[in-house]
């Protein structure tokens, strides 16, 4: 994949969270004690893996600090 901002090839990889975390996406990030699948726009990204480490498919420029997942 080619990177929009400056036209080089991306890297690809992986982006990984702690154990036992899962990736979303929201309107803005909810307070420790909301539930975080109440957030105004939220998107489950993966899915909790209790115990393994999350991780999902990802393109990496590192110039241009830009990353690209697809889910």
């Amino acid at each position: 994949m080619v990177c929009t901002k400056c036209g080089k090839e991306m890297r690809k990889g992986y982006l990984f969270a702690s154990k036992d975390g899962a990736f979303s996406f929201a309107n803005e990030v909810p307070g420790v004690f909301e539930k975080a699948d109440k957030a105004d726009g939220f998107i489950e990204i993966t899915s909790l893996k209790p115990g393994h480490r999350t991780s999902i498919a990802a393109e990496c420029c590192e110039e241009c600090r830009l990353l690209v997942i697809g889910y």
